[in-house]
């Protein structure tokens, strides 16, 4: 009988058993609604001084497992949180908010892409439920927190400096302080949660093995 990989049991596929579910469907509502909050409470609780931008960006820690647990659903998770938490409920108009967000379909893409197409031959679980060996951890500070939270912080602070809500002489310094930021964050949240919760939410089948699954 062939043995199945992690490699085999979690990718992008598009939706592969086991189907979506009520229960998962909830959870991604939820995780949504989580997400949303801490965005909204990071950004008026821990101000960087622009509007949108948190200087210890607290959300980012729970983002980058939920992407990884739910796949593509936490890419939509990500989104609505930074439109409606980070975007419009911090002070973001409408048009600025829409584009804005996109910050974390950066911030959960790469993670996501990381986990799913390369961890494996890596010899990494695409969980990241060995995030405290010292090979998961280097995987995580690579694709779960220099690259995307960098990336992020290069789009996130160009949208608002385009919309004039970062001063052109300030732009370098919002970018390193938004980098800086998640960064921590990322690398003392999100290594928790993803050893900690990752094998109840294997347990209650909630993860997403493919894309939307």
């Amino acid at each position: 009988m062939a043995v199945a990989t992690h490699r085999d049991e979690y990718g992008l596929r598009w939706n592969p058993n086991p189907p979506v579910t009520v229960a998962k469907l909830v959870t991604v509502a939820l995780a949504a609604g989580v997400y949303t909050i801490l965005s909204w409470l990071g950004v008026i609780g821990l101000p960087m001084g622009i509007v949108g931008v948190s200087a210890l960006f607290v959300a980012i820690g729970f983002g980058i497992p939920f992407v990884m647990w739910f796949g593509v659903w936490g890419l939509l998770i990500g989104y609505i949180g930074s439109f409606l938490g980070a975007g419009l409920l911090s002070g973001l108009p409408f048009l600025v908010a829409l584009p804005f967000a996109f910050v974390d379909i950066i911030q959960f893409g790469i993670p996501l892409l990381g986990y799913r197409l390369l961890a494996s031959r890596f010899g990494v679980h695409p969980l990241g439920k060995d995030i405290y060996t010292g090979k998961g951890f280097l995987f995580f500070l690579i694709f779960g927190v220099i690259l995307p939270n960098g990336l992020g912080a290069l789009y996130g602070v160009s949208v608002l400096r385009a919309v004039g809500f970062v001063p052109p002489e300030a732009w370098g310094l919002a970018v390193i302080g938004w980098w800086i930021g998640n960064m921590v964050i990322s690398a003392i949240i999100a290594p928790i949660l993803l050893r900690t919760v990752t094998p109840i939410i294997e347990r209650y089948g909630l993860t997403c093995h493919g894309c939307i699954t």
